[in-house]
């Protein structure tokens, strides 16, 4: 209960075709947001980016295919879930390669660089996931209906990102590593 009475201020009613024109606009955005990130990634990290880009690319997927499984429906909360999902995943990938690339510079062997790059980046990673996870259950807890679409969303990104970013990227980098003698990493 408010200790005051709440007065409307504004209300305002939006027709199917202008909400369908706003999700349509808002997945246009989102789109060429990530298409950018994208590029970034590419080129800065070069082959790390393109490792990176693959498991943003996995993410997305994984949160598609929650949502479908729960016959979620996309919303403009939705689509912002989506797209913080986005920038958390590729911060992530961003803690991890700079991590690395701080190990190479303090003369470690490319295979204890990496090691150490995602053991060391895992506890930042971790922690800003989780904060955000406990305050998206709260947002679903305690939000109505498009809020808590949102707090799905984030959500499943997050557990998804999770795996993505810390063990599907350490996969690719063990595997490649350990294939034979690496003598330069592009990071």
């Amino acid at each position: 209960a408010l200790p005051r009475a709440v007065r409307i201020l504004d209300e305002r009613t939006v027709g199917p075709s202008l909400g369908s024109d706003s999700i349509q606009e808002g997945i246009t955005a989102g789109l060429i947001g990530t298409g950018m990130v994208v590029a970034f990634m590419a080129i800065y990290y070069q082959i790390s980016g393109l490792i990176a880009i693959c498991a943003l690319a996995l993410n997305l997927l994984y949160l598609i295919a929650a949502m479908a499984y729960f016959g979620a429906t996309l919303t403009l909360p939705g689509i912002a879930g989506i797209v913080l999902t986005v920038g958390m995943a590729v911060d992530a990938n961003v803690l991890i390669f700079e991590r690395i690339r701080e190990e190479l510079r303090h003369g470690r062997s490319i295979h204890e660089s990496v090691r150490l790059g995602y053991d060391r980046a895992f506890r930042t990673i971790f922690d800003a996931h989780s904060t955000t996870l406990i305050s998206a259950l709260f947002l679903f807890q305690f939000g109505t209906g498009p809020i808590k679409g949102f707090a799905v969303t984030l959500s499943i990104g997050l557990l998804a990102n999770l795996f993505t970013a810390v063990l599907f990227t350490r996969m690719i980098y063990d595997y490649w590593l350990g294939r034979g003698k690496v003598e330069r990493i592009s990071i």
